[in-house]
């Protein structure tokens, strides 16, 4: 988190593990282990039940490939350009 995210103020947790208190009592202790002063919440807190943020980012992958825009961002995924992803099969 340091070396490349050191600007982060809120660090959400998403999909089975935010429904862990274990896992989410030792990923804050680790934080503050690490001297790393962001807020430690679940996707609940935006509005997103943790267990469905996966269906909805597919949900917006599909909505991208259907309007014809691109579902990626070179600077994070290391592509050599914007790509529509995906791909529709007719029966």
């Amino acid at each position: 988190m340091r070396d490349h995210a050191s600007f982060v103020d809120d660090i959400y947790i998403c999909g089975g593990g935010a429904k862990n208190p274990f896992l989410m009592k030792l990923i804050g202790q680790l934080l503050r282990k690490k001297n790393i002063p962001a807020m430690l919440r679940t996707s609940d807190a935006l509005g997103v039940d943790p267990m469905h943020v996966e269906a909805l980012a597919f949900a917006w992958l599909a909505h991208r490939f259907m309007i014809g825009k691109p579902g990626n961002l070179p600077s994070v995924t290391g592509a050599r350009g914007l790509r529509t992803l995906g791909a529709l099969y007719p029966a």
